[in-house]
Parts: structure tokens; sequence; C-alpha cells
């Protein structure tokens, strides 16, 4: 064997030790290790802040499960945003892509992707106080203009337990749409012109060739973007958070989504819970929940064919 060609392979392991040994380190240290003391505590009656731990092994699932009504209505909170969010998102999504994807001029499609994504780059906090204002019933601009319009027949309390979770979800949709969307564009412009000149030739109109090419050769976008979707929509908080109650009151129940029913479990907002212990058992609940669905999902779409270009 070449001794030059044993000290190269000698140099890649081990350059992939080093490579790989940080990373493995770090993923255990901030990953796996709080994970597993998060199910130890939630074995406990554990407030959090003192030694007083009292042994109750799965007795925090079973209440949450089956006698916490109020986490019972999180997770269906949690499952519609999930749903709900991804048809009207991704549906959104996919028209404009449909739409800004046939236009000519490459300084405009920036410009309409850097436009949607603006709400991205502003805070979770400032955007919740902020779309609250916009849809107050009183004098929020959004019923202000529909008074403009002289529509006001359809004028609503945005913020009622009746139409709240709606508003939740319009703010959830105006942000993400404008991600996603920056994603699947990126994803279209690769694809070679060549294609789409074919297909006109053939008498495709565009619609079609959005069907028949665009959508098949940016499936993988789309797929990576719903299990992005599924995860960030149960790590929601701050915009939940700040909605309607800010620093005032606790978010009401109707948008409240695990994630924010187990920081007001583990440490409250306006009383004190301190139920670290209780709250650990959501956090797992929530992950087995993330995991479940991202397989689910996986197994659905799940395509063997090979698409190339």
């Amino acid at each position: 064997m070449d001794p030059r060609s044993e000290m190269y392979k000698n140099r890649y392991k081990n350059f992939i030790l080093v490579a790989t040994v940080p990373v493995f380190v770090f993923y255990v240290t901030f990953m796996i290790v709080p994970i597993g003391m998060s199910f130890f505590y939630s074995l406990f009656d554990w407030a959090g802040f003192t030694s007083d731990m009292e042994f109750v092994g799965l007795g925090n699932y079973s209440s949450l499960l089956f006698k916490d009504d109020l986490f019972r209505r999180t997770i269906l909170n949690s499952l519609k945003y999930v749903f709900y969010g991804g048809i009207l998102i991704f549906g959104i999504t996919l028209l404009f892509t449909y739409r800004i994807s046939n236009f000519k001029s490459k300084r405009l499609k920036d410009f309409i992707q850097m436009l949607m994504f603006v709400p991205n780059t502003i805070s979770p906090v400032a955007l919740g106080i902020g779309w609250t204002f916009l849809l107050n019933p009183r004098w929020g601009a959004f019923n202000n203009l529909i008074d403009t319009l002289g529509l006001s027949s359809i004028k609503r309390p945005w913020l009622s337990e009746e139409f709240i979770f709606g508003s939740m979800m319009s703010l959830l949709v105006w942000i993400h749409v404008g991600f996603f969307l920056v994603m699947f564009l990126a994803a279209a412009d690769r694809i070679p012109y060549s294609l789409y000149e074919s297909a006109q030739l053939d008498g495709a109109s565009s619609w079609k060739m959005f069907m028949t090419i665009t959508l098949p050769l940016i499936r993988d976008i789309i797929s990576t973007s719903v299990v992005m979707w599924i995860i960030f929509s149960f790590k929601i908080f701050g915009y939940i958070f700040a909605f309607i109650g800010g620093a005032a009151s606790d978010p009401p129940v109707s948008i409240r989504n695990i994630a924010v029913q187990l920081y007001l479990t583990g440490f409250g907002k306006r009383t004190p819970l301190y139920r670290l212990g209780y709250a650990s058992g959501m956090g797992i609940i929530l992950l087995l929940l993330v995991v479940i669905l991202i397989y689910v999902f996986q197994r659905l779409f799940r395509t063997t064919e090979a698409i190339e270009f």
C-alpha cells in the first residue's frame, strides 16, 4: 500500500473525529441530558426550588392526560395551530410562489420577498402587542378601516372568546408565509428554465407548468418546511404570550398552546405556581407529540422516486 495514501487516510479519519466529537458532546450536553433530567423530574411532585421531592411515578402523566381539562385544551390548541396553520400557510405560500415565480423582473421578485419577510425580523412581543392594537374592537385600525370602507356589517369583536383564535392564527399566517415563501422561491429559482421552455412548446399553461414541473421539483423543500412548521407551531411562545395580556395578565385559554401552559404551570405569571415536576411532564408530552407528528408526516409523504435535473 502506498504510504502517502495511508497518511492521507489517517488524516481524514482524524479530521472526522475532531469535527464530530465536539458536536456530539454539545448535542448530548444540551439536548439528551436536559431531556433525561426533564423525564426524571416529571416523576416527582416538585416545586423546583427545594429539595423536597415526592416520587409519584407516572402520576403527573395520568393527571395531565386524564384529569387536567386545561392541559387537554392546550393540546387541542397546539394541534389546531399545526393543522389549520399549516393548511393556510402552505396554501397561501404556494399561491404566492406560483405568481411571483412568473415575474420576469428579478428586482421585483427580491423586493416582494423582502417585504413579506420583514415580520420575521421584528420582535415576537412587539408583533403580538401590535396585532392586539390593530384588532382592538373599539379603536383598532382594522375595524376603523372596515368603517371607512362602509362595511360595518362585517365588524366583529376580534379579541373575544369566539374570534380570538382566528385572530391569533392570522398573525401567525402573516409572519410565516413570508418565511416559507423565501425558501420556496429559492428552490423554484434553481429549476433549469429549459424545462419550462419545453413545456411551453408543448402548449402547457403557466398553472400546468407549476403543477407538473415546479411542485415536484421543490417537493423536498416543501417536506422540510412542513417539518419545520410542526416544530415551530409547538414552540410558539412570544406571540401568544404577548397577545392581549402582555405583561398585565395570563394569555387567554383559547389561544394557549402547550409551551405557554408549560411556562405558566412551572413559573406562573401574576400568581407563581412553581410546579416544575408537573411542567416537566408537559415538556415530555410535547416532545413525544412533535416526534410522532413528524414521523407520521414523513411516512405519509415518503417517496422512493428520485427527481433529478
